[in-house]
Parts: C-alpha cells; sequence; structure tokens
C-alpha cells in the first residue's frame, strides 16, 4: 500500500507533463471520452503515437486521476481537484509563491538533469573550495610546497566547477522567471515531488561527495603533516575513492539513461 507521500509524488509526477494535463482536462471538458477520440482530439498519429499514449494514460489512471468503464475515460473527483490546483499555480500567483512548484512541474527530464549538474556541482565546488582554502593556508604556514601546490590546483578546479554551476541556475531562474527563489533548488526536495529520476539522483549524490570530499580530506591532512601521505588511513581513503569513484561514473550513466528514457516517453511534453 502507498504511503501518503508516495501518492502525493505520483499526483505530482503524473501532472508534471503537459500531455496527460491535456487530456485531464480534454476529458474534463467533455465529460468522458473514448480513446479514439482522445487520439483524434489531441492530433495524434494512432500508428506511430499508441505507445506514448497509453503511456499518458496508465500514468493518469495510476495516479487516480481518470478511471475507465465501458470503453470511456472519465475524470475521477481527485482528478477534478487537480485540475482546480492546474488552474490556480497558472492563474493565482500566492499558490506558488516563488514559482518554484510551476517550474518542477514544467520541466523536462533532461532540464531536471541540468538542474540536478548545477545543484551537485555548486555544492561539492563550494566544499572543496573550503577544503583547499584551509589547506592552502596550513601548507603555507608550514612550508609544504607539494602540499601547497596540490591545494591550489584543486582550489582552481572547484572554482571554475563552482561558478559554472552557478552560472546554469541562473539561466534556470531567468527561463522560469523566478529570481532569487532558484536558491529553494538547493533542497533535494524539488525533485522529491516529481522526477522519477530522484531514486538514481540521491545515490549519485551519495557516492560523487565521497568521491569528492575524501580526497580533499586525505590531501587536507596530509598536506599539513597531520597524516603522512602513505599510512594506513590514507591507503583506506584511496581504496574508498578507488572504489566510489568507478560507482559514480556508473551512477552517472544511468541518469542519463533514465533521462533519455523519459524523454522518449514524454516526446509529448
Amino acid at each position: 500500500m502507498k504511503s501518503s507521500r508516495e501518492y502525493d509524488e505520483g499526483v505530482l509526477k503524473a501532472l508534471s507533463n503537459s500531455t496527460r494535463r491535456e487530456i485531464i482536462q480534454m476529458i474534463a471538458t467533455k465529460g468522458s471520452a473514448s480513446y479514439t477520440q482522445m487520439m483524434q482530439v489531441l492530433g495524434l498519429d494512432p500508428s506511430l503515437e499508441s505507445g506514448t499514449f497509453n503511456y499518458h494514460l496508465k500514468e493518469l489512471a495510476e495516479a487516480d486521476l481518470i478511471e475507465s468503464a465501458n470503453g470511456e475515460y472519465r475524470i475521477t473527483d481527485l482528478g477534478r481537484k487537480a485540475l482546480v490546483l492546474i488552474d490556480q499555480v497558472r492563474e493565482e500567483p500566492r499558490v506558488d509563491r516563488y514559482g518554484v512548484l510551476s517550474a518542477a512541474l514544467s520541466m523536462t527530464p533532461r532540464e531536471e538533469l541540468q538542474l540536478f549538474k548545477a545543484q551537485l556541482g555548486s555544492g561539492l565546488g563550494a566544499a572543496v573550495i573550503a577544503f583547499s582554502s584551509i589547506a592552502m593556508w596550513i601548507t603555507a604556514s608550514f612550508g609544504n610546497q607539494l602540499g601547497f601546490v596540490v591545494a591550489f590546483v584543486s582550489f582552481a578546479l572547484s572554482i571554475g566547477l563552482t561558478v559554472s554551476s552557478v552560472n546554469r541556475l541562473i539561466q534556470l531562474a531567468r527561463k522560469y522567471d523566478l529570481g532569487l527563489s532558484v536558491l529553494l533548488f538547493i533542497s533535494e526536495s524539488w525533485f522529491l515531488l516529481r522526477s522519477p529520476n530522484r531514486g538514481n539522483f540521491l545515490a549519485l549524490t551519495g557516492f560523487a561527495v565521497i568521491s569528492a570530499i575524501l580526497p580533499a580530506v586525505y590531501l587536507l591532512l596530509a598536506g599539513t603533516g597531520v597524516m603522512p601521505w602513505i599510512s594506513a588511513p590514507g591507503v583506506a581513503i584511496i581504496m574508498i575513492t578507488i572504489f566510489t569513484i568507478p560507482c559514480t561514473l556508473i551512477l552517472a550513466d544511468t541518469v542519463i539513461k533514465k533521462v533519455e528514457e523519459l524523454e522518449s516517453m514524454e516526446g509529448g511534453q
């Protein structure tokens, strides 16, 4: 049995696609509609787009927004409430004060991936900047030239990552007219609202953080002389990093493939 949160996520996911929103609005207007009527009204080719259309109907039915009886599709009570929500979000700014809900519902899977990369890059970049700044200060104090060079290179790379990631966030803010409220996207809750890719996002975040932070900690400790470059803790950190980096790359590939799958399934968006 689904929890209330899972149930809510299913509804929001179903409403995230423009074709599905068109379907329930059309059914609500007509009262009921057959499969063939809906495809005709939406201008879909049965020979080419029936698979995608079936997918949309399945998503709406699983979210309990529509129901089928005697070959006719009707909107449910929950579907009517969902239509009210859609209209309110569009017409009444106070319902979605910062525009984040509207943006999340409007994003394509590829845009979700771009936002996720910008979030992850901003967070990891800021963390590595902090670590490398401390490392540069300490290694300079102790006269450790190798440690300083490594820390400086890490600092420069993380600056580049952070700047490019923040720039992408700014582009998304402009596209969806979000202004500074784009900062609300630095929460994990945006994709928990609707993204079918959220499990992959969470797993990738965990492995990416480990892959980036552990080497930074190692460089900080070894560069400052707190820990020898070759030591049991250092070898353990290196071994964990060697394990997590391939996992991160595999998860990144999984995320991209899922995005491509969702883009093909939601081609009507």
